[in-house]
């Protein structure tokens, strides 16, 4: 059976016109479900904002230079530096400050931005900084000078067996205390003149950069009691950089011999005619000191002079000879190694590391064998009185009094120490 015509185009009519409003319900209803479901569309990523943010992130990394560390490999090895840039830095850094005088403690920083280097600092001290910027043009570098500032600081304490341990007692840091032995050298002997009730006292540096400490400085002003003698020493630096200490009156406390040839322990043999030979057990002369220390201890020369013998000497060990001038000599036995670098022609310096403390040769233990020789014969030096140094010249003496007389006020009243700087009480361009 077939339909009419026009129901066929009623029936066609109907189905355009309703399709849409049923699309249109079901679109509704769908929408209705999404809308009130859990589900949050997340905000869109700002992927130019996060890629801009990670290329301007700065990246810094420190190095402290250790032993036998060269800087052109540690760029490239460590750091992945292009051999070109390293080699660019390197030479811009050589402009500046020798790369040979890099030492272990050096501090190096680099700065990376969009993963490339961008600057680069060299920290030889803490004082100073070698900053190395790169740009389109090149290497530009400058010195940044940290500001330094120096104050002064009181140190003293009374002896109850030693100076070292007293000085551990008073909170003094041991190189501070050393350096004090070292002003009194020429006339206090720290083996055997030291007594219980001996005290001292001292004016010190104390070096701060950018408000931190840093370290100590020179010892200023010093007073040692020793048995009840009075010692006295000020510092004081002459304007072609010379610098010593000096008695009140400015008298060098340097002596052409020092008291002692090394800094530690005690005196084990003295000088004798008559001794039992520990070790072949007979009466025979022990014509010098022997200074009980322990092994490694360093032994200085006790004045300048030319090494006239070094090496291996009979029941002596090793040994080192020094003549000092036409008149005085010294020798030094049973050392365990000698200083590098040394050989017969040497000359060395008063204070000069020479060696070191051993038990080479006859020996019963650690110790230094000292002699003296004088005109060809050995003296007792604990008995010797050392020449005087040279004295302060005279067109100094009027600065320095004034000076000492600065100096000696503040050992008198500690209390105000904290508030002056080194120019306000020398004023003299020591820093």
């Amino acid at each position: 059976m077939h339909l009419p015509n026009f129901k066929k185009n009623w029936i066609k009519r109907i189905g355009i016109f309703f399709l849409p409003f049923l699309i249109g319900i079901v679109y509704l209803f769908f929408y209705e479900k999404t809308a009130t479901s859990a589900f949050v569309i997340p905000d869109p990523f700002d992927y130019l904002g996060w890629k801009e943010s990670e290329l301007q992130q700065e990246r810094v990394f420190t190095h402290t230079f250790k032993k036998n560390e060269v800087l052109y490999n540690l760029l490239t090895h460590t750091y992945r530096l292009p051999a070109y840039q390293a080699y660019e830095v390197v030479q811009a850094i050589g402009k500046v400050f020798s790369v040979k005088e890099i030492k272990p403690g050096c501090k190096l920083t680099l700065v990376f931005k969009q993963g490339m280097l961008k600057q680069c600092i060299l920290a030889p001290t803490q004082a100073n900084r070698y900053v190395f910027s790169l740009t389109p043009y090149g290497i530009v570098s400058h010195i940044d000078h940290r500001p330094k500032r120096v104050f002064l600081a009181m140190a003293k304490g009374t002896i109850e067996d030693n100076l070292y341990n007293s000085a551990l007692a008073n909170h003094i840091g041991p190189a501070l205390i050393l350096e004090l032995a070292d002003i009194f050298a020429w006339d206090i002997n720290f083996f055997t003149d030291i007594r219980p009730g001996d005290r001292y006292r001292f004016i010190y540096e104390k070096i701060y950069i950018n408000g931190e400490f840093v370290r100590n400085g020179r010892i200023l002003a010093a007073e040692f009691v020793n048995q009840g003698r009075h010692y006295k020493a000020f510092f004081f630096q002459t304007e072609d950089g010379h610098a010593d200490y000096y008695d009140e009156n400015g008298k060098s406390l340097r002596k052409a011999f020092l008291k002692a040839p090394l800094h530690y322990k005690r005196i084990s043999s003295y000088f004798s005619y008559h001794r039992l030979h520990p070790i072949l057990g007979i009466v025979r002369p022990h014509l010098g000191i022997d200074y009980a220390a322990p092994m490694g201890t360093p032994v200085e020369a006790v004045a300048d002079g030319r090494i006239v013998y070094i090496g291996w000497r009979g029941g002596y060990g090793k040994f080192i000879k020094i003549q000092h001038n036409h008149i005085y000599a010294s020798t030094y036995g049973h050392l365990s190694r000698f200083a590098k670098g040394l050989r017969r022609g040497s000359r060395v310096r008063q204070g000069q590391v020479i060696g070191y403390v051993g038990m080479t040769g006859l020996a019963t233990g650690p110790h230094l064998d000292f002699r003296f020789i004088k005109n060809g014969r050995f003296i007792n030096y604990l008995k010797f009185k050392s020449p005087s140094g040279k004295p302060l010249p005279r067109k100094y003496l009027p600065l320095f009094r004034k000076q000492v007389a600065k100096l000696k006020e503040i050992l008198a009243h500690p209390t105000c120490y904290a508030r002056l700087t080194l120019d306000e009480v020398i004023g003299n361009g020591l820093d």
